[in-house]
């Protein structure tokens, strides 16, 4: 699991790198409404999502629930049938997004002068998420072996390539926006032959065999996610439904100032994801094998260790965010630096409040009880929705307004919602979650508190004082931490395995 964490991070420090850099000088070379279009494109585009979750979000759940139970015929039978339903899912979405794109001013506020390059990037992202399809289920291979850091490491060599690839184009051609979804297609185009070649490696029993395909399978794997269906319409809705709303309600210069504002809290929750994934493996190992004590231990120690590495972090970005996007963009206007530093801080809100319940997510693939998150999911995305437009048109508080709201609605369902289903998913007391997740929010608030405290005694006019005093703070951050969030015996087991890392 170490392996796994390390390689999480390291990916995590990569990707927000190539963020760091290429944020401001895609920005600056595009505009604010050019670039609103970069993640208003990935949003619409995830609405495909919402077709395929029902069978590949569980797919990788049954092949290798099938695969510990010595099984691998019957996981090859739902990894053959997964791969050849999503030839299907393919085909229908190419041929749904090509009357989209052709009906584009229809559908978006696109200037004239913009929509050869919005069609373009369009295209170029349904193609790369027809290619991610693939890329999911191939790589259950690395879940079954709960090898995960390979796909950390493959990851951070995707995104090195994602941006390789942009700034050559951008700067060997003239700017736009379509570079970005091309830059995307060829990163995943290089994880799809490299997440084959590990397969083929790691579990060469695990085949693709279209004769194997098995649609009493399929329908096993459609009755059991097409509640995630649901969940991913929820997740499409909570995150970028905002950026089409704006697009419409408001002006394309808002929609990039949003857009802007949900970087660097969309990339920690992100990682956040990422880093609770590798819990996964061991929640299904352990629930496959019915021990419940395992896994509650499992599950409480992994809301542990998300709060004690992504904390220090948060907490930084929250006390010395100004800062940050003064010097990260210095060519906005100090308007335009505090509208995008408040909105961060309250898109930042509910993303603090569920990277602490975000593994335990986890739970419900394990556990197979997709229907009461879903159906909650539902309720709340389509409610945040009415009330954004409800603020917009019917108050003057604007884009603050219809943030706000959202990031109200996703926090009152993680502290009402998230942490009760995980327990009714292995049916325990309502409260067994509560007791750690208000703990990690406890320290997050102190630390929050001692940095604005030493926010008083800093000046920050440099990249330079700014690296600085983050790693002063986070060494002071994590060792506070280390002590506050674990037990003495978890303490032990952390500082041995740090002192072992060195020794090597």
């Amino acid at each position: 699991m170490l392996v796994n964490l390390i390689s999480s991070i390291v990916v995590f420090i990569v990707s927000m790198g190539i963020n760091f850099f290429l944020t401001p000088y895609i920005l600056k070379s595009l505009g604010n409404e050019a670039y609103g279009f970069v993640g208003l494109s990935n949003a619409i585009v995830a609405y495909a999502l919402v077709v395929t979750a029902a069978i590949n979000s569980v797919s990788g759940r049954f092949v290798a629930y099938e695969w510990h139970r010595d099984d691998v015929s019957a996981a090859n039978a739902y990894y053959s049938s997964v791969l050849v339903v999503n030839i299907f899912f393919c085909v229908l979405i190419l041929f749904g997004a090509g009357i989209f794109i052709l009906n584009l001013q229809s559908v978006l506020n696109v200037s004239d002068a913009l929509l050869g390059d919005v069609r373009f990037t369009f295209a170029f992202y349904f193609i790369n998420f027809c290619v991610g399809l693939f890329n999911g289920v191939i790589s259950v291979s690395m879940f079954i072996k709960n090898k995960l850091y390979i796909i950390s490491v493959r990851n951070a060599a995707s995104s090195a390539i994602l941006a390789a690839l942009i700034v050559a184009l951008f700067y060997f051609f003239r700017p736009m926006i379509a570079y970005i979804a091309i830059s995307a297609l060829v990163a995943s185009l290089f994880v799809f032959f490299t997440s084959v070649w590990v397969s083929r490696r790691i579990t060469p029993e695990l085949k693709f065999n279209p004769r194997e395909f098995d649609f009493a399978r399929i329908k096993e794997l459609l009755k059991s996610g097409v509640y995630n269906s649901f969940n991913a319409l929820n997740r499409v809705l909570m995150s970028g439904m905002d950026l089409f709303i704006c697009n419409i309600f408001l002006n394309g210069n808002a929609t990039g100032i949003l857009a802007v504002s949900k970087a660097a809290p969309i990339i920690l929750e992100s990682f956040v994801a990422q880093l609770s994934a590798i819990f996964a493996p061991k929640f299904v190992e352990h629930y496959s094998k019915s021990n419940l004590t395992a896994l509650v231990a499992e599950a409480k120690f992994s809301m542990r260790v998300t709060a004690f590495v992504m904390s220090v972090p948060a907490a930084i970005f929250v006390a010395f965010g100004r800062e940050f996007y003064a010097l990260w963009l210095p060519f906005k206007s100090a308007d335009e630096i505090n509208l995008i530093y408040n909105l961060s801080m309250i898109t930042l809100v509910p993303i603090i409040f569920i990277s602490y319940v975000f593994s335990l997510f986890n739970l419900d693939g394990a556990t197979n009880k997709l229907k009461r998150p879903a159906i909650a999911n539902t309720i709340l995305g389509a409610g945040t929705i009415l009330a954004q437009i409800a603020v917009l048109k019917f108050t003057p508080y604007g884009i603050y307004g219809m943030t706000a709201v959202g990031a109200a609605l996703y926090s009152v369902r993680i502290l009402g919602f998230d942490l009760i289903n995980a327990a009714l998913n292995l049916s325990l007391p309502l409260t067994t979650f509560y007791g750690v997740y208000f703990k990690n929010l406890a320290v997050f608030a102190a630390v929050c508190g001692l940095f604005f405290w030493l926010r008083n005694f800093v000046q920050i006019s440099s990249w330079g004082e700014f690296a600085a005093y983050s790693a002063v703070l986070l060494a002071l951050g994590y060792a506070a931490s280390l002590f506050l969030i674990f037990d003495k015996r978890e303490q032990l087991v952390v500082i041995n395995k740090i002192k072992s890392k060195f020794k090597r």
